[in-house]
């Protein structure tokens, strides 16, 4: 019997195909297994488990100057460490003689493109190849993707893309991160993402720094109205309130407008981060975790998604999710049946989908109730559903009236809005969307005529710009273009974007692990030290027009009007000019985060961290004492905590190790020092 292998890229993922597919034997290989059955073998991935390796994997072994930039003749596939079993149970899987097909069943998008091709292309396969392009993993889904699953070869673009992509990012990020931790003698990291953020975020921060707050002042009627005047003394407003006290105002305007605000759209993912972090406080990493974990759980559609609409082929779906939401919330479905849903354009758009529609809440969204959830995914799941109704039920409608009164030859100004449909709103989950209503004694008609009972002064003062928050960076970056001020440059990246919508959250956590940005609550702050890397740039390193530039030809490549050489060929010039750059400079201050982690063993001066390992501050001439931070013996780096630890006592225990077959392993190590040379010895396994 021949079997057709579908490879996904989540153990979840795989139990939920092999589950349609009637694939019921489970079959284990070690601590592996894979699902067998009617015709066919569900297996999978583990996240990405190659990658194109490291510097030292083509020879870049020193950090010098004279080597950069890094650039291999040709990029090669890597074995990610601690995955050993489950690449060399795929590897039986695809070479079995039974197995006549191979089924890309990993994520719809640029990512799980690659995740399936670098297992496909590194083990040589030459099968053919279907995919399996779903955005839910609902039965349903499954079993409609499954009966029309396309050719592997229409996606081949798409790879292109991202492999191109990891290519420049590899070449971008190896080169100018080694570029920069030489130059300054510490360990930094340079993206052509990250590197633009960072400066986005200093640039505010600096802004703040420098701004100096004003005091103004305004007059205030006890209706509310506003001197159109805003005044910079005290004594200017209070001439004003003396002027206009017990005097007669005059109604010069009252102009009444019917005004609609319309419903908000589906969320993409970059909406509903920044929407749980406005309402929740939570991450963009957090949010994306759990809104991937309900997608698991077959409760929402695919959520790395840069759509806010939806297909004309899934009008019918959305009107029985619609249904489906009953038990969740019985009034408001039974309310927004009754007045109809608002299926229009504002929802459906086929022209403003790349490769997934909006998130959106499954026809399974019935069994919530029955499901035990975090209390994250219980806040994304909220979300999904309420915008999923906002978006179908009524606009806001109000009526608007503006109003201008004279006194003395002063204006004063005042809107009222009074409510005609609360529609959509009356669910809204965000502080600025909520309805407020400026509240007044009584109606006023033009010619009208009145006496203020009080007139008060109101202090205030200029603010400068806010700080970011993760909801308001991502909104920055999502609209790269606002900040470009080249327009035909900033057309041509509009609704682009700088980043993808599922790295944003990613870039964010390693601007805060390199220590260039710390999170302080909601707000996203630099540090010092970010702050004086960024300065310390030029231009061409930090330029939100490059990197937005890259993404569009990416974009191009995808849809097939673009090359990946060309694109590659940009990269590698850009990257040496930058390079050839920094190597002319003539001076340049040092930006560098010296931490001490304990007392030189040798001659009891601080030992310190930089960017190769921890070295005695005495310098090599006068001690020498060094410890490389990268050793193949255990598979990653010593951390700068477990070097503390071992100075301290003269011996730590590493854990999540590395051995050579793949396997992660924890022991104790101890100090050898032979005076010339300083290692880690191995002394014993933790768990003996």
């Amino acid at each position: 019997m021949n079997y057709r292998l579908i490879v996904s890229e989540k153990p979840s993922v795989s139990a939920s195909i092999a589950y349609c597919i009637g694939a019921t034997e489970k079959i284990s290989e070690g601590n592996s297994f894979y699902w067998q059955g009617n015709g066919y073998i569900v297996t999978n991935a583990l996240g990405h488990l190659f990658g194109i390796g490291m510097p030292d994997d083509y020879g870049f072994e020193k950090w010098e100057l004279d080597t950069l930039p890094i650039i291999p003749q040709e990029f090669k596939l890597f074995p990610l460490k601690g995955y050993g079993e489950q690449i060399k149970m795929l590897k039986n899987l695809i070479n079995r003689d039974d197995v006549t097909e191979v089924i890309n069943a990993c994520d719809a998008g640029r990512e799980g493109e690659c995740i399936f091709r670098y297992i496909y292309n590194y083990f040589g396969c030459t099968k053919p190849v279907k995919r399996l392009w779903i955005s839910s993993l609902t039965d349903e889904s499954i079993r409609q993707g499954m009966a029309n699953l396309l050719d592997g070869s229409e996606f081949d673009n798409l790879f292109s893309a991202g492999f191109v992509r990891a290519k420049a990012d590899w070449i971008m990020g190896m080169s100018l991160s080694r570029l920069y931790s030489i130059l300054n003698n510490d360990r930094h990291r340079v993206g052509r993402v990250k590197t633009p953020v960072l400066n986005i975020i200093a640039s505010r921060d600096e802004a703040i720094a420098a701004f100096t707050k004003k005091p103004f002042y305004k007059v205030i009627l006890d209706n509310g109205a506003e001197c159109e005047t805003i005044f910079d003394t005290a004594e200017q407003a209070k001439n004003i309130c003396e002027k206009c006290s017990g005097k007669i105002f005059t109604v010069m305007s009252a102009k009444s407008e019917r005004k609609k605000e319309n419903r908000p759209l589906l969320h993409s993912l970059t909406s509903l981060q920044r929407e749980a972090n406005d309402i929740y406080g939570m991450t963009a990493a957090d949010t994306l975790k759990a809104a991937q974990s309900l997608y698991e759980k077959k409760l929402i559609t695919y959520p790395r998604t840069d759509s806010n609409y939806l297909s004309d082929d899934m009008i019918t779906l959305a009107e029985s999710i619609v249904k489906c939401l009953s038990n969740y919330d019985s009034d408001r479905v039974s309310r927004l049946l009754a007045d109809g849903m608002n299926i229009d354009s504002r929802v459906i758009d086929n022209d403003k989908i790349s490769d997934h529609h909006a998130i959106i809440p499954t026809n399974l969204i019935g069994r919530l109730g029955d499901m035990s959830l975090s209390e994250d995914e219980k806040n994304i799941v909220g979300l999904v559903i309420n915008r999923f109704l906002c978006t179908l039920d009524k606009p806001y409608i109000f009526n608007e009236i503006k109003y201008e009164f004279t006194c003395e030859g002063e204006v004063f100004k005042l809107t009222v809005k009074t409510p005609e449909q609360l529609g959509w709103k009356r669910y809204s989950v965000s502080e600025k969307d909520k309805v407020s209503e400026k509240n007044i004694a009584e109606d006023y008609s033009e010619n009208d005529t009145f006496i203020a009972k009080n007139i008060s002064v109101k202090q205030g003062e200029t603010q400068p710009p806010k700080r970011f928050t993760e909801s308001s960076l991502l909104a920055v970056m999502e609209n790269i273009d606002r900040l470009i001020p080249d327009k035909a440059l900033s057309e041509f990246v509009k609704d682009r974007g700088l980043g993808t919508p599922a790295t944003r959250a990613a870039i964010i956590e390693e601007l805060i692990a390199a220590g260039y940005i710390e999170r302080k609550n909601k707000q996203l702050i630099s540090t010092e030290y970010g702050r004086k890397f960024a300065a310390s740039l030029p231009d061409n390193v930090k330029s939100a027009e490059l990197t937005a530039r890259w993404e569009q030809a990416l974009s191009d490549i995808e849809r097939g009007v673009g090359s990946s050489e060309n694109l590659l060929s940009e990269i590698i010039k850009n990257v040496s000019d930058i390079v050839s750059f920094e190597k002319s400079r003539d001076s340049r201050s040092k930006v560098t985060r010296v931490q001490t982690v304990g007392v030189c063993p040798r001659c009891g001066k601080p030992v310190v961290e930089n960017s190769k390992g921890f070295s005695c501050s005495a310098g090599r001439e006068n001690c020498g004492f060094f410890i490389f931070k990268s050793d193949k013996r255990i598979g990653r780096n010593y951390t700068a905590a477990e070097i503390s630890e071992l100075l301290r006592t003269g011996r730590v225990t590493l854990k999540n190790c590395v051995s050579s077959n793949g396997k992660k392993y924890s022991a104790v190590f101890s100090l050898d020092d032979t005076g010339k040379y300083v290692n880690l010895r191995f002394e014993r396994f933790a768990n003996k």
